[in-house]
This record gives C-alpha cells, structure tokens and sequence, in this order.
C-alpha cells in the first residue's frame, strides 16, 4: 500500500507540477522502490491516451513517470503546427507515443500513417493504436530508406522495443532483417502527408534520398533527428544542409517558445529540426513561432 501510493504521489508530482527543479533528483531517489515489479505496464499519459511499454527500457520508464516524452520543446510545437483533419507519417514510430500523439491531434478526420520494420516493437505499436482505439491509425511493418529490398536493423534487445534500433550502425548484439522500402514507391498506396516525423536513428538522409521525386513535388512540414552523435561532423552536416536545400527545404532550429533559422547546422546544439519551404502553404503555420 505505502509503495502504490508514493508511486501515485510522485507520478502526479513529475506530470502535474510545472517547476522541473528537483524532479529527476526526486525520481533518482525513490525509483527503485516505487516501480512496479512486472515491467510490462499500461498507463495514461498527459494527452488522452494511454500507453503499454516496457519498464526495463530506461526511455519507456520515463513515459511511465512523466506521462511524457523527454521531448517537451517538439511537443508542444506539434499542437501548434499540426491540425485536424492533417495526414501525419511518423517514420521510426517505436510503441507509438508520437502516432498516438498525432492520432489526437489530427483529429477522426485525419490520418496517422506509422512506420516501424522492428517486429517485437511492431507488435507494441500495434497494440497501443488498438488499445486507444484509433480508427484513423494505419500501422505498417517496413523501415523506409533509399531503396527497395531487405536489410539488418541493429539493437541491444529484442523484448525493450527500443528507440536506438539502427539500420546503419551496429548497436548491441541482436539483429534481425527487416523490409526496406522508399516514399516514392509507396505514396501511391498513401494519402500524401501534411506532416512527416523521421527519427530514424542516422538513416535520415537515407530516407530523404528515396522521396527524391516527393519532397521535389511536395510541401510537407518535416521534423527530422539531423544530427546524429555518430556522424555530426563538419563535412557530413554541410552535406545534409545541401541536399535539404536542393529539396527547397529551410531548417528550423527548435527553442523553448520559438523557431528559428538555421544559420549553422554544425553549431546548433539541439538534435531534432524542422524543416519547412517558405514558398508552401505550410509556411504559414510556423511564421507565428518564427
């Protein structure tokens, strides 16, 4: 009883307070005795949905306590940007907190289109769309990247449905093959997204290289992990400012309150940016964070 109720207690202090003094400190000190015994665990996060993750999975055991993910300045971003009846692709959808998200967001007349190639963490995703009952969710089990065919993904373990899973680095120890496929071989099979997530752990650019003839075409709103640790060095973050030029792409650099223009992709020090053409009719939602 007294571990269920200083789980109650802290879970509603680190969702509900707005001072973010103390809290992680706060977390540190009374995890180990307050998480739950059985890791597989279903609960609500702050937007009107509810979640089943993997407590063993340090990033899922935040979403457990915060009812949020980590990525507060994006999110809150996202409700600006995003409207109803919008069609959002989230590439790299992991159990589905950002479809989910957009699935609210989008509204009964919206879509959310979520792609994830890792099968266990395919299997979580799924669950967590049914779970919420979202009839506007389609869920699909490929990676997507620069070509058509089948490739290694790489992580520490299978049953963490983990974030870091990489189709170009190895991480951890466990593999399995997964279906490849491109955005212009797809979109005909697709309503053309408003808005595309890519968190994609380094195969952004991949991913970019195999819409070529779509981002030519099209105008969508994009947040894309850039910088990835593994290869944020000068020569390969000029390369990726112009290739997302020659697509007629800004980056957007993401602030507590605001956006702003990317001058430097090398000396920006946030990770995730939005990337918008100012001669779309999407440039408009954005000027008022500019």
């Amino acid at each position: 009883m007294l571990k269920q109720t200083l789980n109650r207690l802290v879970r509603f202090y680190l969702r509900r307070f707005p001072i973010t003094e103390g809290k992680s400190q706060l977390l540190k000190l009374t995890k180990n005795f307050i998480t739950p015994e059985d890791p597989f665990v279903a609960f609500d996060t702050k937007y009107n949905f509810s979640l089943k993750a993997n407590l063993r999975d340090h990033k899922h055991l935040r979403l457990y306590f915060y009812g949020t993910h980590d990525e507060r300045y994006e999110i809150t971003k996202y409700s600006k940007i995003i409207r109803k009846g919008d069609v959002c692709w989230d590439i790299g959808a992991n159990i589905g907190f950002y479809t989910c998200l957009f699935a609210t967001l989008v509204g009964e007349n919206g879509n959310v289109i979520a792609f994830e190639p890792v099968s266990t963490t395919f299997n979580c995703l799924t669950e967590n769309v049914q779970r919420n009952n979202f009839t506007n969710v389609k869920v699909i089990n490929k990676a997507i990247g620069d070509k058509k065919g089948k490739q290694h993904i790489y992580y520490s373990h299978s049953d963490l449905a983990e974030e870091t899973a990489s189709l170009k680095y190895i991480i951890g120890k466990e593999s399995e093959i997964v279906e490849l496929d491109t955005i212009d071989s797809i979109l005909a099979e697709l309503p053309v997204p408003d808005f595309i997530k890519i968190d994609v752990e380094g195969y952004q650019m991949e991913v970019f290289r195999g819409g070529h003839i779509f981002f030519k075409e099209h105008h969508p709103i994009v947040m894309a992990e850039l910088k990835d640790s593994a290869d944020a060095n000068k020569d390969c973050l000029r390369n990726v400012e112009m290739d997302l030029a020659d697509l007629g792409y800004d980056i957007y650099e993401i602030r507590k309150y605001s956006l702003k223009k990317c001058q430097n992709l090398a000396k920006a020090r946030r990770r995730n940016f939005f990337l918008v053409k100012e001669d779309s009719p999407y440039f408009s939602r954005i000027l008022p964070l500019l």
